[in-house]
Parts: C-alpha cells; structure tokens; sequence
C-alpha cells in the first residue's frame, strides 16, 4: 500500500467514527494516540485537564486506625492502677460518709504494748510521720506473727517511741474518725503491710513517713481484710 493509499484508509476510518478535524483526538486497534493539528500536545484537554479523567480512576479506600486488641487492655489497667490509689486516698482522708458517732482519737506517741514485751528492754525506735489521715503503727514478731506494740499518731504529727530491737513485721492502719481499737476508722479505714521486715538495732531506730511520694521506698501490700482488734 502507498502512502496516497495509507492517508486515504486513514481518512475514511476517521469519517466512518464521526472523528473530523476539529481538534478530537483518536485511538487506532493498536492503541496508538493519535492527535488533531493544532492540538497542544497534552493528553487532556484545556477544558478539564485531567480533571473528569482523575475522577473515573480507581482510588484506594482511605486507610482505617483499628486497634489492637492488647491496647484495650493496656488503657484498662493503666486506668485501675491510677484509680484504686486515687479510691483509697480519698477513703483514708474521710471522703466516704460516716454517720457513726467519733470518739477521740489517742494522743500521738500513745501505745497498746502486748503481755509479756518489758519496757526496761525497749533500747531500740521507732519514728512515725503521719499525712492527711491519723495513724496506727503496728509492729509484730516476724517469727511468730504475735502483736507486739502499736504506736498512735494524729494526722499532721510527728512522734519517736523506744521499742524493743529486733526484726518485725510492719502494718499500718490509717483513717479519719475514730472509733476505737475494735472498728479503727470504720468506713474510712485503709489497712496495709510492709513487704520488707523492719530491723530495729539496739540505740538504733527506724522511722516511717507516711506521705505518699513516687519517690517512697516503703513498700506496702494493701490488705482486703479489717485489722485485728487491740485488746
């Protein structure tokens, strides 16, 4: 085929699918682009420049956050551990209503001394600053779990007691009103046991702050059941 041949096959295709030369583009079977004279030489035209073009394409969902499942869980017990100290800081300062009739609270360095401790033997001390709450201060043998001595302390104060020395374990009752060695703080009352034994030398001491800080090295486990009755 000539080219005289080639241009008039071309020209009447054009006719027959309605393609003049009036700045209409075409495509042949092969998928070859072919464009009219005058034309800019851009695949779209001026009129929307891709515009209709970008809108009929394929487009990916947007990406969706989904959380992992451990994540719930995480919020979960971080939310617990900020709200069980928050619970009990609020019980101990006497936030909880407690309609019970108060009776006052010992003097701060009072004491409830087990039968049998002798006096003479206490060269040993121990100290106790109190917060917000009033305090009870209870030392027991480490052997054979007997109450030993227990030490009051009103809330703002700051007491040294002798005790006799030796290893015990260490528990502290805290509140807000009083209601004696049998109910402690009634609803206000949070109980607590010291993880580490406490060592008292002779002439030496151990003191116990009672301020919360993050900073604590006093390290208690909290205790679900009330304390036991001083007799």
């Amino acid at each position: 085929m000539g080219l005289d041949d080639r241009d008039y096959m071309r020209e009447r295709y054009r006719k027959r699918q309605g393609l003049g030369r009036d700045g209409t583009t075409w495509n042949d079977k092969r998928a070859r682009r072919e464009q009219a004279p005058g034309d800019d030489g851009a695949w779209f035209s001026a009129k929307n420049r891709g515009f209709d073009y970008q809108k009929g394409r394929y487009r990916a969902s947007p990406a969706v956050f989904k959380p992992h499942p451990l994540q719930g869980w995480i919020f979960l017990l971080s939310a617990i551990a900020i709200a069980i100290p928050a619970y009990r800081e609020a019980k101990r300062s006497g936030w909880l209503p407690d309609r019970r009739a108060e009776v006052p609270f010992p003097s701060s360095g009072s004491v409830t001394v087990a039968n049998g401790v002798d006096g003479r033997l206490a060269t040993g001390n121990l100290g106790v600053r109190t917060d917000q709450a009033n305090a009870v201060v209870q030392l027991f043998s480490r052997r054979t779990d007997e109450h030993i001595i227990s030490v009051y302390v009103r809330r703002h104060d700051e007491v040294r007691i002798p005790v006799p020395p030796g290893t015990y374990k260490m528990k502290l009752i805290e509140g807000d009103k009083w209601h004696g060695p049998t109910d402690f703080f009634g609803p206000s009352t949070t109980f607590e046991t010291v993880k580490k034994p406490v060592t008292i030398e002779p002439r030496g001491g151990f003191t116990v702050d009672l301020h919360r800080s993050p900073a604590g090295n006093l390290h208690t486990s909290i205790n679900l059941q009330n304390p036991d009755p001083l007799d």
